[in-house]
């Protein structure tokens, strides 16, 4: 049944349109039959509970997944961007708000990692997050992870109210089958809740940039569909505002934000049934937002290169070490988008960094393969979408292929990263693909008669609760392996023997549990893979050290110093070799490399307490006990400097020296 009402359109000019109320074909010919139609009120009452009983239920399902991991450790990157990123811990990630050339030049100024202040320019809502977190606890992984599961619980939630909308708002929604959109849209969050591929979104704390810019953008979607169905021009109008500001949050939280107001044109085009014009005007708010990120690289690449340098900002966050042209990379890129798929469809093999080979050539097998692969779910999709044309679910699923396509652009197309594969950005392509499954599971569910019908009707939701049951496995078993450092690490170098940078995490992860011969073990197999790698290098001498074995350290810093003859300007390496120097006896030359770390840096603890055990060592517990003074001046409950402190005012009481 439907009603016609007029309203007035954005443009000013009064339309009238179709609205389909939710009485079902089967209430329809209960009317025709004489009997009583069942009252609005109570269809839409009922409608509310199911809707509350399906949040509660995702909810839940995430919670149930992944809350157990809250007192995991933080890993990898969770070390590199917080915990040891200068910038967050002292809270000037923010200050390129104050003189913007100034920040984003002063990592290469101090020796550290430009990306640093690419991130904090292009990211800052997602720092602003980790930096209330830090504000809360500082860098316990408990509320950080928690909130990252309550985002990743919000995101299920608003991909079912986002199908819903789309669906009901759809032109063609009148043929749908009753119980289709509640189908459709349920399925599609379930699976986007349950899979496995979602933990490194969640589990893995700095990947909040992902989860958190996927909430931003589909509750931007949300909202500007949503405002469609407000009646006051003024509402209508503050809603979208809203929208705009969360696709403007979102474009500031992670670059995956560009290509939403795309999105939000062909959603509106194809499946809302507007007109491409309409579609267009209606989200120009949110179209003139996409400049915003290509301008931020522009500017940053700029900054640091000292005038504009076009070259400079496609590449601004290619690898350093080994660079890949466009051409490279979007070709290898292809291999990975369909590695993404196959781990939708059968999610085995998950690995945090695995090894990938670079390809050249679209005449490549495994990238002809990838060609024939992509190319097909493009052309079936088109197919089905013209055949049947009248059906919302396959528009929808069309469209969802392009959600794919569109989304994924962004890292896998536009501009070379460092890693060729990283599961975390297929977290906001896989929603395209989890609709486009709902979808046709829904196709299947209602498509045939009789006994088969029957069969189907139960069949399929039974089919799509054992396939969330067994994500659900599949993910507990993944969030497993992230249990501690060491699990994690042990997991990828036994999926990724061949990367240097797997079995240089596992060393430094044995490392801080005290496994001193395991660490050397690893650090070795890291050089064997790539003997220019300068952290495994200076990893391989603190290890030795700890093993009390100078001799062995001070080679293996030398041979870093020969690799970079600016090696000793970096605090670290200098502080290694002074160590090695004082462990064979060679004092003086300790002392002089420890007392140009604190011209550098006067107030650093560990300078200063290593200085000072070479001055006890070397019979001066004066200038000793000045040293250890010192360090505990910025470290007063260090237990081990209050130790030594006693020990030099012992060893001067002993020697008649005043204090």
């Amino acid at each position: 049944m439907s009603k016609r009402r007029s309203s007035k359109h954005p443009s000013g000019k009064s339309v009238t349109h179709s609205v389909t109320s939710q009485t079902s074909n089967v209430e329809i010919q209960e009317i025709l039959a004489g009997q009583e139609q069942i009252p609005f009120r109570a269809s839409r009452k009922s409608r509310f509970w199911v809707h509350v009983v399906l949040v509660t239920l995702l909810a839940g399902l995430c919670a149930s997944l992944y809350v157990w991991t809250a007192d995991f450790p933080m890993a990898f990157d969770d070390h590199t961007y917080l915990k040891d990123n200068p910038f967050f811990r002292d809270g000037s990630t923010f200050d390129y708000l104050k003189d913007f050339k100034e920040f984003t030049t002063r990592p290469a100024r101090i020796g550290s990692d430009p990306d640093y202040a690419v991130n904090a320019v292009l990211r800052p809502i997602a720092y602003a997050s980790f930096r209330m977190n830090y504000q809360l606890d500082e860098f316990n992984p408990h509320w950080y992870r928690l909130v990252n599961v309550a985002i990743h619980a919000i995101n299920a939630i608003l991909i079912y109210a986002l199908v819903t909308l789309l669906l009901r708002r759809s032109k063609l929604a009148a043929h749908l089958q009753p119980g289709s959109v509640l189908f459709i849209s349920a399925t599609s969050a379930l699976l986007f809740a349950a899979h496995p591929l979602a933990t490194e979104s969640v589990t893995y704390i700095i990947q909040r940039f992902t989860s958190l810019v996927v909430m931003l953008s589909l509750l931007s979607l949300c909202l500007y569909f949503a405002s469609f169905s407000v009646q006051s021009r003024w509402g209508r109008w503050l809603v979208r505002g809203i929208a705009v500001l969360a696709v403007l949050l979102a474009m500031q939280t992670k670059e995956d934000a560009f290509m939403i107001p795309l999105l939000a044109v062909l959603l509106d085009w194809l499946v809302l049934g507007s007109t491409l014009k309409m579609a267009a005007l209606r989200a120009l708010p949110m179209l003139l937002c996409m400049p915003l990120i290509p301008v931020l690289v522009f500017m940053t690449a700029a900054a640091q290169h000292g005038g504009f340098d076009f070259n400079a900002a496609m590449n601004i966050v290619n690898s350093r070490d080994a660079p890949l042209n466009h051409w490279q990379y979007f070709v290898t890129e292809l291999t990975v988008m369909t590695h993404y798929l196959r781990q939708m469809f059968w999610p085995k093999g998950m690995n945090l960094d695995p090894e990938w080979p670079i390809y050249g050539s679209l005449f490549q097998g495994p990238v002809l393969m990838a060609l024939a692969v992509l190319s097909g779910m493009v052309l079936t999709a088109w197919g089905l979408f013209r055949r049947f044309r009248g059906d919302a679910r396959f528009v929808l699923g069309f469209v969802c292929v392009g959600w794919f396509f569109i989304t994924i652009s962004v890292s896998s197309a536009l501009t070379p990263l460092p890693d060729m594969v990283a599961e975390h950005r297929s977290y906001l392509p896989s929603i395209g693909i989890f609709i486009l499954v709902a979808c046709l599971l829904d196709w299947l569910r209602s498509s045939s008669g009789g006994a088969r019908a029957r069969f189907l009707r139960v069949g399929i939701p039974v089919f799509t609760l054992l396939c969330v049951g067994a994500l659900s496995w599949k993910t507990c078993i993944r969030n497993n392996v992230w249990r501690t450092r060491e699990s994690l690490w042990e997991d990828t170098v036994a999926k990724s023997p061949g990367k240097y940078r797997t079995w240089g995490n596992l060393g430094a992860a044995y490392s801080d549990a005290g496994k001193n011969e395991e660490a050397v073990h690893c650090f070795r197999e890291a050089l064997k893979v790539e003997p220019r790698f300068q952290n495994g290098l200076l990893n391989l001498s603190n290890s030795l050290l700890r093993l009390n074995r100078p001799k062995e350290a001070l080679d293996t810093t030398m041979q870093l110093i020969n690799l970079d003859k600016n090696a000793t300007t970096k605090p670290p390496v200098a502080f290694t070799l002074g160590l090695s120097l004082a462990g064979v006896g060679r004092y003086d030359e300790a002392v002089s490399v420890f007392r140009d770390i604190l011209r550098a840096m006067p107030n650093d603890p560990q300078t200063h307490k290593a200085l000072g055990l070479v001055y006890y060592q070397t019979g001066l517990p004066h200038r000793a006990l000045d040293h250890y003074q010192a360090a505990a001046h910025v470290q007063p409950n260090d237990q081990q400097l209050q130790q030594l402190i006693q020990a030099a005012e012992v060893a001067m009481a002993q020697k008649g020296r005043p204090r």
